[in-house]
């Protein structure tokens, strides 16, 4: 069994002592399209002027920086925009 050294900038040295070559950085993973699947209900993600588009439409308060009020299906959608809510509230998104 060999056995493995290490530099002292603790790299992984090879068998007898030598330098192992640098292994190449993965390339990174970039979607090629959406990133979330858009929503098809009709009504999702309108303004909350407007008259709640469907009855099991839940509105989702604007965050603090002024962004609009809107209506959006429960669940996926209305946890996307609360947490984007959230972000521009902490101001992690503008």
């Amino acid at each position: 069994m060999p056995h493995l050294q290490r530099a002292a900038d603790g790299r992984w040295l090879g068998n007898g002592g030598k330098e192992r070559p640098a292994r190449k950085a993965k390339a990174a993973l970039i979607p090629s399209g959406e990133v979330v699947e858009l929503c098809r209900a009709e009504g999702c993600g309108t303004p909350t002027t407007n008259p709640r588009p469907a009855r099991h439409m839940v509105r989702v308060d604007g965050s603090k920086d002024g962004a609009p009020e809107h209506w959006f299906c429960p669940g996926r959608c209305a946890g996307i925009a609360r947490a984007r809510r959230d972000l521009r509230a902490s101001g992690g998104i503008r």
